[in-house]
């Protein structure tokens, strides 16, 4: 096969910095378009080659697998080949112009497997190989890693994708995102028109409308999808989605330095921390010493191209990091012995929302240091409004008062009426919200007297009696500052069949009071100023983002309106159920007597 060789000569822009050209020589490139990587198995897969000019030398090489197509690597890869490094950019199996099946997961770790070793062999590569890239980038460079190549030298997944945790299910509730992705990767096309917002925003909503199970949603759609529907035959956290992840003996045996990235508001932080915290777990004590994390306040699309303002929240110009030149500095210091990034202080960073500071910490655990815990009460109201919420206290109530009570009825279809829903699974912006949905109970804090530092997740225990065998519950975390604006803190989701394990579902006892605890979805830091108080929604879960739970015991993919059971939700606050809040602080030293 013949190489389509092209000469580059451009002025690269990325943010604020400004590369000019002076001498023209410097800045040309060579690129090698559609070349065919031989898997193990026989399938050819496409990759664009970035090279720089020089061919008597041997390159460091940076790879990327991606199922969004390789041309959007264009600029990375002259960025990089014009600093001394071969890039590669290969379409993900069954993608672009790559040949096989695209099924998502299945195939990404020995494919990268194959490929890093493939790369390794070529006469211009010095055997040294690393890997970046962002969400399911990211993610793939986990899986490749499991395979253990050789040449693979380090990894920067950023925003990774948790298989089965974070997507396309989040705690075993599936989000009808999960399809629209699945259609924007679907062939070999990029399909970006049909991944528009507009199309899906009525499907999702015709479904929630139908009453119909969540696995005729690729009929609504009308488009039927096996990989969707396979994902449908694994609800609970099974041996299918385990398998993506490394065993304890894996993580042992990991010996290469690892940057990962993710944000206060990644939707895939689950996934990121999820490869974190088993590599800080079971990792050797020299590998986890090489392991950085960077948290900013980004969200899923910031961790690659942070910015800062984030809907309505405002942070300082240090919020927006050049990614590009931090890529480039850790290749430089693990692929050419040069030196560490400087912008890694600690293997810890994360910004400090409220502050606008960068902290820099060992690890998460060291993070905070001390606990508020508040109580849920309702001495004078029925908690069901901002005008009239319930409260939360320092201590719990000694009385044994009537519980708050929520009902749902999935039949009458609110979803796409219920102030809670947006279009936007991202529920982080300044704006008051909930004041007019009688299907939620809220509890307010006294103001803060002084201003307190919040560190890691906010947890939620709960006392509650329900009269079905499932549903699905959820509650949100507010600060609500001393001028009333409202600002979102923390989210969390629960399938309460698995109440105690994502593994197993098991009935609710009906009317019986059982505890549900909430850990957090998303690691956050943010300084609450004096004034302002912290402000909890919960409620039923009723979304046209999510898969209906109808509150019946079968599986929720495949129940209907039909069966549909009608949900009284009953919680209690007392001595006897304290029904609370965790929140994790961090507390300055006082120093002022030393």
């Amino acid at each position: 096969m013949k190489t389509k060789t092209f000469k580059i000569i451009f002025i690269f822009i990325l943010g604020l910095n400004f590369i000019v050209a002076q001498d023209l020589d410097s800045l040309d490139v060579n690129i090698s378009l559609y070349q065919k990587i031989k898997m193990s198995d026989g399938v050819s897969l496409s990759s664009n080659i970035y090279m720089p000019t020089d061919s008597n030398k041997k390159y460091p090489a940076v790879l990327v697998i991606t199922p969004y197509i390789s041309d959007e690597n264009h600029s990375r890869g002259l960025f990089f080949a014009r600093n001394g490094y071969i890039f590669i950019s290969v379409d993900s199996r069954g993608r672009g112009n790559s040949e096989g099946e695209f099924i998502p997961f299945e195939n990404e770790g020995k494919d990268g497997y194959d490929i890093v070793n493939w790369i390794s062999k070529q006469s211009w590569c010095n055997g040294n190989v690393g890997m970046f890239g962002g969400s399911y980038r990211g993610m793939n460079q986990w899986l490749t890693l499991k395979n253990f190549p050789e040449n693979l030298k380090t990894i920067i997944p950023i925003a990774s994708v948790g298989p089965g945790r974070d997507f396309p299910k989040y705690n075993n509730i599936f989000s009808t995102y999960s399809l629209r992705w699945l259609m924007f990767t679907s062939g070999k096309t990029y399909n970006g028109e049909l991944f528009g917002q507009d199309f899906w925003k009525v499907k999702k909503e015709k479904l929630c409308q139908s009453g119909l199970p969540f696995y005729k949603y690729d009929s609504i759609v009308g488009a039927s999808n096996k990989v969707f529907q396979k994902w449908l035959e694994h609800p609970s956290y099974d041996k299918f989605w385990k398998n993506f992840y490394l065993t304890p003996e894996e993580n042992s045996k990991i010996n290469i330095p690892i940057l990962s990235i993710t944000g206060h508001f990644d939707g895939d932080q689950v996934g990121t921390l999820l490869y974190y915290n088993d590599h800080m777990k079971y990792g050797n004590t020299i590998a986890k010493k090489n392991h950085y994390l960077l948290i900013g306040p980004w969200n899923h699309g910031g961790t690659r191209k942070p910015k800062s303002e984030l809907r309505g929240l405002k942070f300082e110009k240090n919020a927006i990091i050049n990614m590009n030149q931090l890529y480039l500095d850790w290749f430089n210091w693990t692929l050419k012995g040069g030196e560490k990034p400087v912008i890694l202080k600690n293997r810890l960073m994360y910004y400090q929302m409220g502050s606008n500071l960068w902290k820099y910490a060992n690890d998460l655990n060291s993070v905070s240091n001390n606990k508020m815990v508040l109580y849920l009460g309702s001495l004078d109201s029925m908690a069901s409004d901002v005008f009239s919420s319930g409260d939360l206290l320092k201590e719990p109530l000694e009385k044994d008062l009537e519980p708050d009570t929520i009902i749902y009825n999935p039949s009458l279809k609110k979803g796409i009426n219920n102030t809670s829903y947006k279009d936007n699974s991202d529920d982080y912006y300044l704006s008051q919200s909930y004041i007019t949905d009688s299907n939620v109970l809220i509890y307010n804090s006294a103001p803060f007297e002084k201003d307190i530092t919040i560190n890691g997740k906010i947890k939620f225990e709960t006392y509650v009696s329900l009269n079905v065998e499932d549903t699905d519950l959820k509650f949100t975390a507010y600060e609500i500052t001393s001028d009333n604006k409202s600002i979102f803190l923390q989210k969390d989701f629960l399938r309460a069949r698995y109440r105690n394990s994502l593994e197993k579902g098991e009935k609710i006892p009906k009317n019986k009071i059982v505890k549900y605890t909430f850990e957090g979805k998303n690691f956050f830091s943010r300084v609450l100023k004096k004034g302002s108080r912290i402000r909890i929604v919960f409620s039923f879960i009723d979304s046209p983002n999510f898969q209906t739970n109808f509150n019946y015991w079968e599986d929720s993919s495949r129940q209907s309106s039909k069966q549909a059971q009608r949900a009284l939700l009953k919680m209690y606050h007392n001595v006897e159920y304290p029904s609370r809040i965790i929140i994790p602080l961090f507390t300055e030293k006082d120093t002022s007597n030393k």
